[in-house]
């Protein structure tokens, strides 16, 4: 009997713990953006009942370590007891970046899970392209550099997540992508193979350029489907 009784506080501490637990999502454009690129999947997110929010920084002035430490301290303040994200391009550099200032010390709420789509996780082509010319940074800003792949200094100097991880990725599914200067399949910037970082728990690949990602209703469906249950859809059409 007595046993019945603790197992039941039990069950009612973790009730009451699920209650008053608060999680929010938080949507993270890429390089170039504006923010209101990413509406159309705030939208289907919201109507899952995620509280969520666009975090909109000067992504051709800010390097992506200054914006991340800014999301970093943002979240901190806001003090919700889990946190998702849904990242963009660069966006998914930024969310990986804020791992640098994550330890057993620092009060930071649980990750649970981040849906990234199109990020450049091991860099792009098209910024070792023009990242070659040291007059570039000084028009587009710092982060051409942070978007190469070169594995010390670009893209893949960036701690890797650890949390359930969905990747979506754009894909021409042929040899050529819709950027016929880059070889192979490619969504115009990135290479998708290449957007892997090895511990993705769910990777799918739609046919669609870098930025058209957005906008693809298959995408929205996909993006709920992992942040509630930490797997892409198989249905969504």
């Amino acid at each position: 009997m007595r046993k019945q009784n603790i197992a039941i506080l039990v069950v009612a501490f973790i009730g009451i713990i699920c209650i008053h637990a608060t999680n929010k999502v938080y949507l993270v454009h890429g390089y170039g953006g504006l923010g209101i690129e990413l509406k159309e999947i705030q939208k289907a997110i919201q109507k899952t009942g995620y509280v969520s929010e666009i975090y909109i920084y000067p992504s051709l002035v800010e390097d992506v370590d200054s914006v991340a430490n800014a999301l970093f301290h943002k979240i901190q303040k806001e003090n919700y007891d889990t946190v998702s994200f849904v990242t963009h391009s660069m966006g998914a550099l930024v969310v990986r970046s804020m791992y640098e200032h994550l330890d057993s010390l620092t009060f930071f709420p649980f990750i649970h899970r981040i849906v990234m789509i199109a990020p450049p996780n091991n860099g792009s082509p098209v910024a070792d392209f023009f990242a070659q010319f040291s007059f570039v940074k000084h028009i587009i800003g710092p982060n051409i550099n942070n978007l190469t792949t070169n594995p010390l200094m670009g893209a893949g100097k960036y701690p890797t997540p650890a949390c359930e991880v969905g990747l979506i990725a754009g894909s021409f599914g042929r040899n050529k992508g819709f950027n016929i200067f880059l070889k192979g399949d490619n969504d115009g910037v990135l290479i998708p193979e290449q957007t892997k970082m090895g511990i993705e728990k769910d990777v799918i690949f739609v046919k669609s350029s870098h930025v058209g990602l957005l906008f693809d209703k298959k995408v929205k469906k996909q993006v709920t489907s992992f942040l509630r249950y930490g797997v892409f859809s198989k249905l969504a059409k």
